[in-house]
């Protein structure tokens, strides 16, 4: 097109190319708005779709491929401008035909950051649909976590990992960075999951006994966990994109499992160390489903040891978490999933990819 418009005239390509990125964005609507019903209409009766899953991956890699092809496009409209500019003492202020002013290489440059950014957040949206048919599977499974059918014995969390790993038999032909999106979402989901049971007093304790098997339940928990998201960054093109946030339970399991109450003041400050953004009011839960300390002592405590590590460096992935939990008060997790998370930087990941 711009090709064509160089033969009439070259005044006219920036609002050509401006014409072009005003219809993308009518598509880019127009094809969330179609996978969004089609979704709407596979979790009312799942059993007619039964290429959902497949259909929604090619979805998120044709968007990831948008994503691709604007940024492209954009640094070869800059390069070329720039070219033009050159040659020129300055761009044409008026169009020779109508009363048209000609679209300045900023504004081009905006519009295409804007299509970018409606293309991922497509991208996200398709990300969580994903999610959502996974989490409709395991929720039961979610439910009984950290419950008392789960201390006594309960196949929830090996459900839970045999689920998303057959899954992943499908979502591994996504593309790298939205596949990492949609396995660390599911992972912010177990976790919180964890800790939405400790905050919710799901359960609670009336012996050391219960406790230590607790702890040792959460850590075998952790193991399996852990084991699972191994096997998913095996892979070359997933290399340094699923940092682990499981070290969260097993440190409260600690705390939950500790003998010696005379040590807990110590052990409560090792997890504040590695938590420092922990909120005061999950700490005084994890305190408190102990047999052995009331709900008053087990805020005084989480308030202390918070406050003397009130200036230590914060884990970005813990402090995107706990942000997520305060913003949310209804729910532990917010309904639209994870995936928004990584929308402020997908395209500097999907850059980084190419």
């Amino acid at each position: 097109m711009v090709t064509l418009a160089k033969e009439v005239s070259v005044e006219v390509i920036p609002s050509i190319i401006n014409l072009t990125i005003q219809e993308f964005h009518e598509l880019a609507g127009k094809y969330r708005d179609a996978f969004t019903a089609y979704k709407t209409d596979y979790f009312a009766e799942r059993g007619r779709f039964q290429e959902f899953t497949s259909n929604i991956i090619a979805v998120a890699n044709n968007l990831h491929t948008c994503i691709e092809s604007t940024e492209k496009y954009k640094q070869q409209i800059r390069l070329s401008m720039e070219g033009e500019q050159n040659s020129a003492t300055s761009m044409p202020t008026p169009l020779s035909a109508g009363r048209r002013t000609a679209v300045s290489q900023q504004q081009l440059i905006e519009n295409m950051d804007a299509l970018n950014l409606k293309w991922s957040n497509a991208a996200s949206v398709a990300i969580n649909y994903l999610r959502e048919e996974v989490i409709m599977d395991i929720a039961p499974s979610l439910a009984e976590l950290f419950s008392k059918k789960w201390l006594i014995g309960s196949a929830a969390p090996e459900t839970i990992c045999m689920t998303i790993s057959d899954y992943y038999h499908d979502h591994k032909h996504l593309r790298p960075v939205t596949r990492s999106a949609l396995l660390m979402d599911l992972q912010f989901r177990i976790v919180s999951e964890y800790l939405k049971a400790i905050e919710t007093k799901r359960l609670t304790f009336t012996s050391y006994e219960e406790r230590a098997t607790a702890g040792k339940q959460m850590k075998s928990d952790v193991a399996r966990l852990d084991h699972l998201y191994a096997e998913f960054a095996s892979s070359d093109d997933m290399a340094d994109q699923l940092p682990l946030l499981t070290s969260i339970i097993s440190a409260a399991g600690e705390v939950i499992s500790l003998k010696d109450k005379s040590l807990l003041s110590l052990e409560a400050t090792s997890f504040a160390r590695k938590f420092p953004n922990c909120p005061a009011e999950l700490l005084a839960a994890i305190f408190a489903t102990r047999d052995d300390v009331g709900r008053s002592d087990a805020r005084s405590l989480a308030d202390e040891v918070l406050q003397h590590v009130q200036f230590h460096p914060k884990d970005q992935i813990f402090d995107q978490l706990f942000a997520l939990r305060q913003q949310e008060s209804s729910e532990w997790l917010p309904s639209i999933g994870m995936a928004n998370v990584f929308k402020s930087d997908f395209i500097s990941r999907l850059k980084r990819d190419n």
